[in-house]
Formats: C-alpha cells, structure tokens, sequence
C-alpha cells in the first residue's frame, strides 16, 4: 500500500511537529483510509458492472444479431461511459494513497512521492482497465442493401471481452481495505511490532484459517463460472448451437478436476487456453481441500489426550488378558504332560503359542501408544506431578528445619557442658595453688 522512497530524500525534508501536530496527522490518516476504502469498493462496483454489461452485449450479438443492434450498441455505449467512470474512480484512489504516504512521512511536494515504478504501476492499471469493446465496427448492419449474414464477434472483439475479466483484480484491493485486520487498531500495533506487513497475501492467509471453507467455496464457483462463460464463448462457434452450454459446463468441471474423459474437447486456441488454466488452478484447489479436511479431520489436544487415555487403559485390559491366557495354557499344557495325554498336550501346545503371540502383539502396540502419550505434553499430569514435588520439598524442608533446631538445640547443651567443665576445671586448680 505505502511507496518505498529514498530514506534519505525523505529524512531530509522532515519538518518537526508542532504540539497537536500527531493528533491531526491521525486524524487525517482516519479520514484518508476511510476514503481510500470508499474508492476501492464503487471501483470494484463500476468494474463488476462493466463486465456484467460486456455479458449482456456478447449474449445480446449471439441471440439478437443485426436485429438487437441498436441495444447492442447502447450496451456498448454503457460499457464505455463504465470505463471512463472506472479510471477516474482509480485515479482518485492513487491520488489518496500518494497524499496518505505523504502525511506519513512529512512530505510537502507531491513529485517526491511519485516513484518511477509507482508511476508504471499505475498507467498499467488504467491501460488494464480501458480495455473494453469499443462502440464501432457493427454499423454494416445498418446497410439495407448488404446482406445481412450471421456475425457473432470479431477476434478484437471478442479479445477486448475477454480481456475485461482482468478487472477482478480489484477484488484483493476492496478485501484487504474492508477486511477487520487492516481496520483493527491492536492488530496494526501488534503486527508493527512483528513487521508484518498488512498486505493481501497476509489477509488471505488470515481468512483461509479462519474460514478455509467458506474461502475455498467462493473461489472455485467463482472459477467455474468464469471459466465456463468464457469457454462457451470461445467454442460456441465450434459446437451445436444447442448444446454448446452443456458441453462448456462439462467440460470445466472435468478438466478442473483433472480427471478429462475427452468426450468433449475445446477446438479453439481461446479454449485451450481457458483449459489449460483451469486445469492448473483445479491442482491447487484439490491440494487447498485435502489440506483442509484433513486439518478438520485431525483431532483437537483435549481429544488426542482423551483417546489415546482410552486406548491405553483397553490396551492394558489386553494385555493383562493376553498375560492371563499365556499362564493358563502354560499350566494346561503342563498338566496334560505329566498325565502323558497327547491330544490335549498338542492342543494345548498350540493354543499357547498363539497366546504367547497375541501377547507380543498386544505389547507392541501398547508400548506405540505409550509412545503417542509420551510425546505430547500432558499440562494437568505435568501440574500434579509439580504438585507432588513441591509438597514433598515442603516437608523435606520442615524436617530439615527441624533437625536444624534439634542440633542447635544439642549444640548449645554441649557447650554449656564445656563450660561448666572448664570452669570446674580452673576451681580445682585455684584450689590446689
């Protein structure tokens, strides 16, 4: 969103703020924002518009031919007074955004603001957005003496349509200024902190993770639909004509699903294209919906601890089982040896080998869920075990403290002892002198 300029052009004319100069500077930022936000959704408005009236004109030029011209032509008409209005709409939105970095950095000459590749940016942008299909080139219809054959488009024609889908990128423009993570001031704060740059592809992550189905949803019956009226117009020429919608919506969901009967196939090199790019972005939809389900198939903490609990206590009860059957055969197999019975001996023979088996098995598989438990972090065993501990070093600490006094206690009895018999010891001696 904000230009990257020469730190020190921008340094140099820096002007220290005044007191109240911030709080202006915020409010102008505010007003800026919400003004930049108003442009880019009537700009994504007036481009939707267009694109619904350059449909309305290639249906109209299929059904109608010379006899709809005239509302083909007001169509055309209206699809230009579209254009006009559009490139004012997104001049007015760089105007704002130059005039919002300049607030941001101080600056008072706007030429400083404009960069060289800011500058190409935007005559992209209004080349990109003029393209449309001009009001001239169908006026042979108005010719009574020319005969009348059946025209669809012509190839500039229907390339300026085509072209007019390109107008959808203003759609990541109208998200990211609406979205409630640009709008959210501790988010920006936080986000600063980190140097998170608030741009689409950070917006889109954010929506992907916390609505990835809704997401996912939108795009692809927004691709289908796109992708099949564009197909149908590239093929329709080729196809039955009563049949060319039904091929195109065959052919878009088979081709995006990878999965290409060949029943059906485009003839044009405009279909091939349309294929070809649905194809590509029907690989990285199907990738987004496995990664999807399976993080909403995957077990949240809470149920990891409660089924791997669950499975460990079943396991145990096997394995206890599994132990108890091994003792049992190991006894019967004994017993029937000594009374030399051999049927039963074999019998019981075998039935302790599989019960020595299914207690191998029964062990393995309790020591990978053992395995399982062990590597998660399990916060309220982790609580009571430092529970434990510290009541443990509580007491350990009451006992030392009390053997501390009770050898306190005995040292000063052995140095009253000591005294006592240092201060018999010197009377003896005054009395012997």
């Amino acid at each position: 969103m904000q230009i990257k300029q020469d730190l020190a052009e921008t340094r140099a004319l820096h002007i220290p703020p005044e007191p109240g100069e911030n709080l202006r500077r915020l409010r102008g930022r505010k007003r800026l924002l919400g003004e930049e936000k108003n442009l880019a959704g009537w700009s994504l408005l007036v481009a939707m518009l267009g694109i619904f009236l350059m449909v309305l004109h290639t249906e109209l030029a299929w059904f109608g031919h010379c006899e709809w011209f005239a509302y083909s032509f007001m169509t055309k008409c209206l699809i230009t007074l579209s254009t006009v209005g559009l490139m004012i709409l997104i001049l007015a939105f760089h105007i704002k955004e130059l005039q919002l970095f300049m607030l941001d950095n101080a600056l008072t000459d706007w030429r400083i603001a404009v960069s060289t590749p800011k500058l190409v940016l935007i005559v992209l942008e209004l080349l990109v957005c003029s393209l449309h299909p001009f009001p001239v080139g169908d006026f042979f219809c108005l010719d009574p003496k020319q005969e009348q054959t059946i025209v669809f488009l012509s190839d500039v024609d229907m390339l300026l349509s085509l072209v007019m889908f390109l107008r959808l990128y203003l759609v990541p423009r109208a998200v990211l200024l609406r979205s409630s993570v640009l709008g959210d001031a501790s988010y920006r704060s936080i986000g600063s902190l980190n140097k998170i740059h608030f741009q689409y592809p950070f917006v889109l992550r954010v929506m992907v993770n916390s609505q990835p189905g809704r997401v996912l949803l939108i795009f692809t019956v927004g691709l289908w639909i796109t992708a099949f009226w564009i197909l149908s117009v590239c093929e329709r020429q080729h196809m039955d004509e009563n049949n060319y919608l039904g091929g195109a919506f065959w052919l878009i969901p088979i081709t995006f699903l990878t999965i290409g009967y060949g029943d059906v196939v485009p003839q044009t090199v405009c279909g091939k294209v349309v294929c070809l790019f649905t194809g590509v972005m029907g690989v990285g939809c199907t990738a987004l919906l496995v990664a999807v389900a399976a993080d909403k198939l995957e077990f949240t903490r809470a149920e990891k601890h409660v089924h791997n609990f669950m499975m460990d206590i079943q396991c145990a009860k096997e394995m206890k089982c599994s132990a108890a059957n091994v003792l049992q055969e190991a006894w019967l197999l004994h017993k029937h040896t000594k009374r030399k019975d051999g049927q039963r001996t074999r019998k019981h023979h075998r039935r302790l080998l599989a019960a020595i088996h299914m207690f191998r098995h029964v062990r393995t598989k309790h020591r990978k869920i053992r395995d399982q438990v062990n590597t998660m972090v399990d916060i309220s065993k982790m609580q009571m075990i430092m529970c434990d501990l510290k009541s443990s070093l509580e007491i350990s600490h009451q006992d030392l403290e009390k053997k501390i006094v009770s050898l306190d206690r005995k040292l000063d009895e052995v140095t009253r002892l000591l005294s006592a018999l240092v201060q018999s010891t010197q009377q003896e001696e005054q009395q012997v002198h």
